[in-house]
């Protein structure tokens, strides 16, 4: 009887990083802020990685979720084999160089955290693999014709372990940053 207490108590943190879905076979050519080409996820085999949909521009969880992941960053600064991955789902606007300026204002180590863009086709097939939705709102153009939208978006960051897995999502927004720092230590001590 207590075996099957203890089993039925360990199963649900057990379940919580099983594993969801996985990249095998898939390959994603994005380019980062230092204008790198990366083969997503190919080019971070080896590490856990915690993902985050972000765009530059926006006005509301963009900033609290990119803000939520250096704090993550920061509770983890000598792991070697994790990394960061910013995915933007606005490539017409984020740019490298506006992805770099992105990074640089919110002071993260750029280390090990990518902020990736890419060609619209690409980014949108692997938002779809990570079932991130948005929604771009109508486009306005100011006076010297630069485009203003915006973008709804789901509110999701993904955990991925060495072998490209997906393990787990979390509200961006609103995650319990010792909670992911938990199960990103329990990935990386997975062989």
């Amino acid at each position: 009887m207590a075996a099957v207490l203890v089993s039925v108590i360990l199963m649900p943190g057990c379940d919580r990083l099983s594993v969801k879905d996985t990249f095998e076979g898939e390959v994603y050519s994005l380019t980062d802020q230092f204008s790198n080409e990366i083969n997503f996820p190919e080019s971070f085999q080896g590490n856990v990685m915690l993902v985050g949909y972000v765009y530059t521009h926006c006005p509301d969880i963009c900033p609290i979720i990119t803000y939520n992941m250096r704090d993550v960053q920061r509770g983890l600064p000598d792991e070697e084999n994790f990394m960061l991955v910013s995915v933007s789902f606005d490539p017409d606007r984020d740019t490298p160089d506006v992805l770099y300026n992105y990074a640089e204002s919110y002071r993260v180590d750029q280390e090990n955290w990518k902020f990736l863009t890419g060609d619209r086709q690409e980014v949108e097939s692997l938002l779809r693999k990570l079932e991130v939705q948005t929604v771009k709102t109508p486009t306005r153009f100011t006076e010297d014709n630069r485009p203003i939208y915006f973008i709804d978006h789901t509110d999701r960051v993904t955990l991925i372990d060495k072998k490209g897995q997906i393990r787990r999502t979390y509200s961006g927004s609103e995650f319990n940053h010792e909670e992911i720092i938990e199960d990103v230590r329990n990935l990386l001590s997975q062989s």
